[in-house]
């Protein structure tokens, strides 16, 4: 079986993946027929555009040249009315439909800042994706999901009450930058939630995989899709081969790992039932 795209791509060292082109891999899963390099040109254009807008070269006049043109000219905006659509996580349909999740359309708005070679990062907010425009002495934050409106700390708190009803509070490190694999995961993450809720285990299935392939320390995930693959058929050959593996060599640290593991798929087959 040859390996996915996003997989191949994950192999590379983290400063050499594109986001842009992991998250268009990673749409593949759910649209096979995708035209990575027409995105990829369509990604360009808007690049073009907003360097065409001579933004300058402060944080505030590049914040303002991508707002005015990925907001304001083209309409990109965030999907009030069916915000859990999965197509609002997939970097295609962003572009086609002009509407996203704020981790989306932050991906739209990192990667038109990347092309311009510009110093734009994501910010894993809690609830809420975020971009940041940096200067060498300051920062702006904006919020590509509410038109790129800038947000303030008092903007930061409000978001987290909405979020936490208040038991949370605001800490500059919530700003900080996150990297390829951090934005990724987060993707995954919210298309596993949910594929899970509307109970597309074939979805759910390859969402799986590809979480295997950034965290493959994290136990949780395969044992989630071991657990799915029974709901859609018989369990794979591991499940029944385990028990028997315990039976060879009973002290050792790796049968204690297994039997954990064995405790935990038949708990996820449990709760799956």
């Amino acid at each position: 079986m040859s390996l996915h795209p996003f997989d191949m791509l994950m192999e590379l060292p983290p400063e050499a993946i594109r986001l842009d082109c992991a998250a268009l891999h990673m749409a593949r899963d759910a649209y096979p027929d995708l035209n990575v390099l027409a995105c990829l040109e369509q990604l360009d254009l808007l690049a073009d555009a907003v360097k065409a807008t001579r933004p300058g070269l402060s944080a505030v006049g590049r914040f303002e040249a991508m707002r005015e043109v990925l907001a304001g000219q083209e309409g990109f905006g965030g999907n009030q009315d069916d915000y859990y659509d999965p197509q609002n996580s997939y970097l295609n349909r962003v572009l086609e439909r002009r509407l996203g999740i704020p981790i989306s359309l932050s991906i739209l708005w990192l990667e038109i800042g990347r092309r311009l070679n510009w110093p734009v990062f994501g910010v894993g907010f809690p609830g809420r994706f975020l971009v940041r425009f940096d200067d060498p002495d300051r920062f702006l934050v904006a919020d590509p999901f509410a038109d790129g409106k800038p947000v303030s700390e008092e903007d930061c708190q409000n978001l987290l009450d909405e979020q936490f009803s208040g038991k949370v509070k605001f800490d500059a490190k919530m700003l900080d930058p996150v990297g390829v694999s951090a934005i990724l995961t987060r993707s995954l993450n919210n298309l596993r939630a949910i594929y899970r809720a509307n109970h597309d285990w074939d979805r759910l299935d390859a969402v799986l995989q590809r979480l295997t392939t950034i965290e493959p320390s994290n136990e949780d995930h395969r044992i989630e899709l071991v657990a799915i693959r029974h709901r859609m058929g018989p369990l794979c050959g591991t499940y029944f081969e385990l028990p028997g593996l315990l039976n060879h060599q009973p002290d050792s640290d790796d049968d204690r790992r297994h039997v954990r593991e064995l405790n935990q798929l038949r708990a996820m087959i449990a709760s799956l039932n």
